[in-house]
């Protein structure tokens, strides 16, 4: 399959010409609405590698996977999610701002839009209760003194 696919209709019944949108242009939208998404950390660098790492802004299309055939689209994403919020309600939102976004911009039908739960990312430790800790324990041994 080729990296760009005809959105929609044949060449005789367009007038002006085709409209081809690239799994590129696919992917970016898929991984923008996705990362908008409340309660998505990230996206993870695909699940083909197991890999949990969270990719940069810049990288975030490389995660997202796009099969298209004519007029159609299949997208599968994985997500790392933040614990707080309920995951399988962030993966459907995923799916419905991912499919509402892809086909208003492209006019491509999505069949699917595969999300996988690759982490999740728990509420960190805040490190200030431990800096505030150490900076009392050094004033009580500067009074001391």
């Amino acid at each position: 399959m080729s990296d760009k696919q005809v959105v929609k209709g044949n060449p005789k019944e367009q007038e002006l010409g085709n409209i081809t949108v690239s799994k590129e242009v696919v992917a970016t939208i898929a991984a923008l609405e996705t990362i908008k998404t409340k309660g998505v950390v990230g996206i993870a660098s695909g699940y083909r590698s197991k890999s949990t790492n969270v990719l940069s802004r810049k990288d975030l299309v490389k995660g997202v996977e796009v099969w298209m055939k004519t007029g159609e689209a299949a997208i599968t994403i994985p997500i790392i999610t933040d614990y707080e919020v309920g995951i399988f309600k962030v993966a459907e939102e995923v799916q419905h701002r991912v499919k509402d976004a892809v086909c208003s911009m492209t006019g491509l039908e999505v069949l699917k839009v595969n999300v996988n739960v690759q982490g999740v990312k728990f509420k960190e430790e805040t490190k200030k209760p431990r800096k505030e800790k150490k900076e009392k324990e050094e004033k009580q041994k500067e009074t001391e003194k």
